[in-house]
């Protein structure tokens, strides 16, 4: 297993079925020149966490409403009988309560299947890792995101900090249109740490007229003269090279006035790190808390019982409803007119009650950045921006993750932004379907915005071991 960064939880391989692996921003060189040139929202959110990366193939098979699940091939004997005796021993080094809830799920084999009321089974992989967070931290579970297997979704998840290991489960939902038969390889999910000390306030755009200005200012006119042409890398410029690299945060007026934490990745946090999201339009972001976890005490989530802290986000929807067709050459947008003139109208009419009309006429690229909601990409890429109307605040040391929502025929994908210099918070979409058209209606869930500590981005693990090892 390769632990890079400042290690902030511990890891048991009790199996060696999984490793925890490190991407790099470019994937290796397969992201667009241009991308790797200028993206550093999509390179940060390519190298984020750790990646799950099974070392052997996994087959999983559809039968009858139910998942099954086991590795494949030559393999399959081996693991079988290395699974019967890592759960003997973790049961005797007391890594696992006998009898109890976790013992007893593990001892059916590596998966078993999963149903929340009517929906579709879902296949619980144990990884054959056990996790702990360090004190004060969680860590989240989620899917591969920007190089991940399509057919499959990873349900979100955290593991909370009770001072125990907890078993490494991902649970996958198989998508319809796979194959009865499906073998999994490589990156099946990605774990990170995050600090759940996290408190978001909605407030309009006139409580907070700062994060206007600086939208204003980095969209002005010589930002679209040198865009016309070739990359601007503003970005880059303003959170000083990467994201990840920053440690206070730019421009007027602390995002966290009153907040402790900033900069902190545990248990130095004196209280909440306290976000803005500051509403320009209409179809307000909601803001969500996350209330069930994963504890030592079995695998299904229960409810977070830790009183004040907390782990707060956002849940970006969408505003517009559209079709999109891509051909390989051209990516053509198709929203419903009226609604985009309506939500459009609403974001201008915001701007000049809280700034006036000199103000609009004087920035009317950077309205129109907002008020245009979709921006296409060059030719060739089947990508295209949608642009919440609505703006995160972080304090001084926070970026934001940006973990989009799969839809059918598209991904939105993960990225990360310093929100304490930057507050927009684009989705950016890869259609995957050639031809026929994706279809998005209004309220479709697009982004999940989750404040992190920039030094928790790179955050890497401990190796723990077996106490007779």
């Amino acid at each position: 297993m390769a632990a890079a960064g400042d290690a902030r939880f511990e890891v048991l391989d009790a199996l060696g079925l999984c490793r925890l692996t490190r991407r790099t921003g470019d994937l290796d060189g397969a992201v667009p020149l241009r991308v790797a040139k200028a993206c550093v929202p999509l390179l940060e959110g390519n190298a984020f966490g750790l990646q799950i990366t099974l070392a052997r193939p996994i087959e999983v098979r559809r039968r009858l409403g139910s998942l099954r699940a086991e590795p494949a091939g030559e393999h399959r004997e081996a693991l079988a009988r290395a699974h019967r005796a890592a759960l003997t021993r973790l049961v005797s080094q007391g890594f696992l309560a006998p009898e109890g809830a976790w013992h007893r799920a593990l001892r059916g084999g590596l998966a078993w299947t999963s149903r929340k009321g009517l929906g579709p089974p879902r296949l619980r992989l144990w990884t054959g890792l056990l996790v702990r967070p360090d004190p004060g931290l969680w860590l989240r579970v989620a899917g591969a995101a920007n190089r991940r297997n399509a057919l499959i979704e990873v349900s979100e998840a955290y593991l909370a900090d009770d001072g125990a290991f907890v078993p490494l489960v991902v649970e996958l939902r198989v998508r319809d249109e796979a194959p009865q038969h499906l073998q999994l390889e490589g990156e099946i999910g990605c774990i990170a740490p995050v600090l759940p000390d996290v408190q978001i306030e909605a407030c309009s755009l006139a409580d907070a007229p700062e994060v206007g200005r600086a939208h204003a200012e980095f969209y002005d006119a010589k930002y679209f003269a040198v865009k016309k042409g070739q990359v601007t890398r503003k970005y880059r410029r303003l959170v000083g090279g990467t994201a990840g690299g920053r440690n206070a945060g730019a421009g007027e007026g602390s995002a966290g006035e009153g907040s402790a934490g900033e900069g902190s990745g545990g248990e130095a946090s004196a209280g909440p790190a306290r976000v803005r999201l500051v509403v320009a339009g209409p179809a307000a972001p909601e803001i969500a808390e996350v209330t069930e976890v994963t504890t030592a005490a079995g695998p299904d989530p229960v409810p977070w019982r830790g009183g004040a802290r907390r782990l707060a986000s956002i849940v970006v929807r969408n505003a517009v409803p559209f079709r999109a067709t891509f051909d390989g050459h051209t990516l053509a947008v198709a929203p419903e007119a009226p609604r985009l003139a309506e939500g459009a109208a609403a974001v201008e009419r915001t701007f000049a009650r809280t700034f006036g009309d000199d103000f609009i006429a004087a920035n009317r690229g950077a309205l129109w950045y907002l008020t245009k909601y979709f921006t296409p990409h060059p030719p060739g890429e089947p990508h295209f921006f949608v642009k919440p109307w609505a703006f995160t605040r972080t304090p001084p040391g926070w970026s934001s993750l940006l973990d989009g929502v799969h839809g059918d025929g598209y991904d939105v994908m993960r990225g990360v932004v310093a929100t304490d210099a930057f507050f927009a918070t684009p989705a950016v979409f890869h259609v995957r379907r050639l031809g026929a058209p994706i279809e998005v209606p209004e309220g479709a869930p697009l982004l999940r915005i989750v404040p992190i500590p920039r030094d928790l981005l790179r955050a890497g693990f401990r190796e723990a071991r077996f106490l007779d090892a």
